[in-house]
């Protein structure tokens, strides 16, 4: 289960979007909370597009083979309970 972590060591950013928060152009707090990105399938594999520029970040070409995907997801509950005394 350790794959469903976040294990991410070198992020996937938009270079332009990289450029605009790291000059001040942005009011956002963090690069994570200005990056405006959509993931998915293409026909050739998996593309990352940005969209508050309209633009490519990067695409995985997978070559015709069809590698295996877990679309599992660990989400932590917030304790919610209440004491009733």
């Amino acid at each position: 289960m350790q794959h469903l972590l976040n294990n991410i060591k070198e992020p996937i950013v938009c270079a332009a979007c990289l450029d605009e928060f790291s000059r001040g152009l942005s009011d956002a707090s963090s690069l994570r909370g200005y990056l405006r990105m959509d993931v998915g399938f293409t026909d050739a594999g998996l593309q990352v597009w940005c969209q508050r520029h309209e633009a490519n970040i990067c695409v995985i070409d997978f070559e015709g083979a069809r590698p295996e995907a877990d679309f599992r997801s660990l989400i932590k509950k917030s304790d919610t309970t209440q004491d009733a005394e």
